[in-house]
C-alpha cells in the first residue's frame, strides 16, 4: 500500500525531494553572498579584499546549526555546538570559498551564463521522467523554498567555479599501476597467522654496558647525538584556569538564563509499568496463539488479577514476553512513543496502582499495570541551578578569552611588546622549556604553533594567536639555542639507553633463531614452551594495513606474512618490540584476474583521492598568497554575543 501511495504522489513526492536536495544545495555550496539585501553589512573577515559579511555569516551559521538540530534529532544544545566548532567551522567555510574565488580569478577561470544554464538543464533535480521541467516550475520551487533565482545562480555558479578549478589543479594526477595494484592488495588480502614473538623488554633489565663501551659508543657515534637547535618562547595562555578567577557570576544571572531558557530543563512525562502478554501467532511463526485463544487466555490473567493474584508472580508464570516475565513483567519507566502506540496509549491513561483492560498490540493482548506516573514539568530552578552556573560559566570564560585576545592582538599589532600588551589585560607572560623543532611543549599543544616558532626571529612577536584544546596563546621568540655537539654528560644516558636497547634487540633476534630451529622439528607450540614463550594466533583473516596480533604493524612484518607460503615457517622478522617467527595457517592470496576487473574503478577512485589532497594542499598554499583579516568584534556581534 506504501508502495503504491508512493505511486500516486510520485510527482510531488519528486518535488518535495527536489526542495531537500536544494536545501543541501544551498547550504554546502558556499552560503550566498550578502547583496545588500536588508542584513547587516559588517564585515567579518576579508580574505585578499573580498569581505564576508555578518549577514552573509548568520545565514550560514544558521542553516548549519539547523543541519545539525535535525542530525541530532532535537537534542543540540549549547555545549554540543561549542564541542562542534560550529562558529569557527562555518567561518572556515566562507573563508575557503573566497580563496577559491580568488584563485580561479588569478588562473583566469571563468564560468559563463550558458555553463549555469547548461547545469540547470542537465542536473538531475531539474528533471522529471527524464525531461527538463522548466523555468516556471523551478521557478515555483524557488518560491517555497524561499529563494530566488539569483540565489539558485549564484550558488551553482560557485559550485561550477569551484569544480573547475578542482579540475584544473589535478589535471595532472593519475593512479600509476603500482598505486593501483598496492591498494588492491590492501584491500583484498588477507592472512591468519601462528607466531611467537621474542620482545626485546624481556632482556633489558639483564643489560649493563660499562662505562668504557658507552664513552667508546659515544666517541664513535658523537655526531649521532648531536644537540639540534631549541627554542624557549615566552607565552601568554588564555585558558581556563587563566580567565576563571577574573570571571563572577550572579544567582541574578542565573535565575534569569533558567527562566529566558525553561524549557531546555523540561522533564518529559514518564510511565513506569508492568504487563502480562500472551502473543498472538504470527504469520510463518512458531509460538504463539490464534488471536481467540491468545484473548480467552489473556482474560481469564485479567480476572485472576482482579479476584487479587499477585501480579509479579502470575507474570513470572504465564507471561510470554521473555525480556520482563523473569522480572515480574516489569519494564521499567518510559516516555510517550517509546512502546507500539496502542499500549502507550493505555499506559499512559491508567491511574498508578490500576490495571488496563485487555490492550490488544501487533505483538498478542497484554494486561498492564501502572506503578507510578510521572507529569511533564519544568525542572526545578534549585535543581538545574549548578548546571545553569556551569553553563554560565563557560560562556563568560569563553567571551572574556575572546575579548582579551582580541585586545592583546591589537596590542601586539601596533608594536606593543608582549609583556606590555598582558600587563595591560591583567596577564601574566610564563615561559617554556627548551625544545627542538618537532616537540610540542606540554602546555602549548599546537602544531602549528611550534612550527611558526621555528620561522620567527630572536625576540619576534607573533601578533595573532594560536589555538589550543584548552584555549588559546599568544608568543613570542626569547631564546634561540643553536646546535651544537653534545658534551657526554648531555647524552650519556640517552647512549646507555641505546645500548641497552641495541643488545636487547640482538638477544631477542638469537631467540627468534633458536626457536625457529626447534620449531622445524617440534612445531612452534613446543618450541615456543622451551623458550619459556607463548605461541599465539591472530584472531582472524587479517588485511594489509591492520595490526597482526600484538605483533603490531611495519611494513618488514608485513611483507614476511603475506609472501610467506602457507604453512612455511618464516625466518625471524623484525616486529616493532622485538623478533617474531611466523606461519601462515590460511591465506586469502592476490589474486590478478579479479585486480584486471577492478582496476579501472580502483585507478578512478585513487585519483580522486589524490585530486582531493592535492586541492587541499593547493588551498592551504593560498592562503599564504592573501592576507586574512579577522574582525573578532564584529564576528561576536554577527554570532550575538555582543551588542
Amino acid at each position: 500500500m506504501a508502495l503504491a501511495a508512493m505511486r500516486r504522489h510520485r510527482r510531488w513526492l519528486y518535488g518535495f525531494l527536489w526542495l531537500v536536495i536544494l536545501a543541501f544545495v544551498i547550504l554546502y555550496v558556499p552560503a550566498l553572498q550578502d547583496q545588500g539585501q536588508g542584513t547587516p553589512a559588517e564585515t567579518v573577515v576579508s580574505v585578499g579584499g573580498l569581505p564576508v559579511s555578518a549577514g552573509e555569516y548568520q545565514r550560514a551559521y544558521s542553516r548549519q546549526r539547523q543541519f545539525y538540530a535535525q542530525l541530532y534529532q532535537g537534542r543540540l544544545d549549547e555545549n554540543m555546538i561549542q564541542q562542534l566548532g560550529l562558529d569557527s567551522q562555518v567561518l572556515e567555510t566562507l573563508v575557503t570559498e573566497r580563496l577559491v574565488e580568488l584563485e580561479a580569478k588569478r588562473l583566469g577561470i571563468a564560468v559563463s551564463a550558458e555553463a549555469v544554464a547548461r547545469a540547470v538543464a542537465s542536473s538531475p533535480e531539474f528533471q522529471d521522467d527524464g525531461r527538463f521541467i522548466g523555468k516556471d516550475e523551478i521557478r515555483r520551487r524557488l518560491e517555497l523554498a524561499g529563494l530566488s533565482e539569483a540565489d539558485l545562480e549564484r550558488s551553482l555558479r560557485q559550485r561550477l567555479e569551484r569544480e573547475s578549478l578542482e579540475g584544473l589543479i589535478g589535471a595532472g594526477v593519475l593512479a600509476s599501476d603500482a598505486e593501483v595494484e598496492r591498494e588492491f592488495r590492501r584491500r583484498t588480502e588477507q592472512v591468519r597467522l601462528e607466531y611467537v614473538l621474542a620482545d626485546a623488554g624481556r632482556y633489558r633489565d639483564g643489560i649493563t654496558p660499562s662505562e668504557e663501551e658507552t664513552k667508546a659508543r659515544f666517541e664513535a657515534k658523537r655526531e649521532t647525538y648531536r644537540i639540534p637547535e631549541k627554542r624557549v618562547v615566552s607565552y601568554v595562555l588564555l585558558d581556563r584556569a587563566t580567565l576563571s578567577p577574573q570571571v563572577a557570576v550572579t544567582d541574578r544571572e542565573l535565575e534569569l538564563h533558567y527562566q529566558d531558557r525553561r524549557e531546555e530543563f523540561r522533564q518529559d512525562e514518564e510511565a513506569c509499568a508492568s504487563h502480562i502478554l500472551v502473543k498472538v501467532k504470527q504469520a510463518d511463526a512458531v509460538e504463539g496463539h490464534t488471536d481467540a485463544e491468545a484473548q480467552a487466555i489473556a482474560q481469564k490473567l485479567l480476572d485472576q488479577l482482579r479476584a487479587g493474584a499477585d501480579f509479579a508472580e502470575l507474570a513470572r508464570k504465564s507471561s510470554e514476553d521473555p525480556g520482563s516475565a523473569s522480572q515480574g513483567g516489569d519494564l521499567g519507566c518510559f516516555g510517550p512513543g517509546k512502546m507500539v502506540p496502542e499500549f502507550d496509549d493505555a499506559a499512559f491513561a491508567l491511574e498508578p496502582g490500576a490495571l488496563s483492560d485487555l490492550v490488544k498490540t501487533p505483538f498478542g493482548y497484554h494486561v498492564i499495570r501502572l506503578s507510578s506516573k510521572r507529569e511533564s514539568s519544568v525542572l526545578p530552578f534549585a535543581q538545574v541551578k549548578e548546571r545553569i552556573r556551569a553553563s554560565v560559566t563557560d560562556k563568560k570564560i569563553r567571551e572574556l578569552g575572546e575579548q582579551k585576545a582580541e585586545a592583546l592582538g591589537a596590542a601586539l599589532a601596533k608594536g606593543q611588546t608582549l609583556e606590555a600588551a598582558a600587563k595591560a589585560q591583567g596577564l601574566s607572560v610564563q615561559k617554556s622549556a627548551a625544545f627542538a623543532r618537532g616537540e610540542t611543549p606540554p602546555v602549548l599543544q599546537s602544531a602549528s604553533l611550534v612550527a611558526r616558532v621555528f620561522q620567527m626571529k630572536a625576540g619576534e612577536t607573533e601578533k595573532e594567536g594560536f589555538a589550543l584544546p584548552q584555549g588559546a596563546a599568544f608568543i613570542a621568540v626569547a631564546e634561540i639555542q643553536p646546535a651544537r655537539a653534545p658534551e657526554w654528560k648531555d647524552v650519556a644516558e640517552r647512549v646507555r639507553g641505546d645500548l641497552v636497547q641495541e643488545a636487547a634487540i640482538e638477544k631477542a633476534r638469537a631467540t627468534a633463531a633458536e626457536l625457529r630451529a626447534r620449531a622445524e622439528k617440534l612445531g612452534l607450540e613446543k618450541a615456543a614452551a622451551a623458550a619459556s614463550l607463548v605461541r599465539k594466533e591472530t584472531p582472524a583473516l587479517t588485511g594489509r594495513g591492520q595490526p597482526l596480533g600484538d605483533l603490531g604493524t611495519g611494513m618488514a612484518l608485513e611483507e614476511a606474512a603475506f609472501s610467506l607460503p602457507e604453512r612455511t615457517l618464516s625466518e625471524p622478522v623484525r616486529a616493532p618490540s622485538g623478533w617474531a617467527v611466523l606461519r601462515v595457517l590460511e591465506k586469502k592470496p592476490f589474486d590478478a584476474a579479479e585486480l584486471e576487473r577492478q582496476k579501472a574503478q580502483l585507478r578512478a577512485s585513487l585519483t580522486q583521492q589524490r585530486q582531493s589532497e592535492l586541492f587541499r594542499a593547493f588551498l592551504i598554499a593560498a592562503r599564504d598568497r592573501y592576507p586574512i583579516e579577522r574582525y573578532p568584534a564584529a564576528f561576536r556581534r554577527a554570532l550575538g554575543q555582543e551588542q
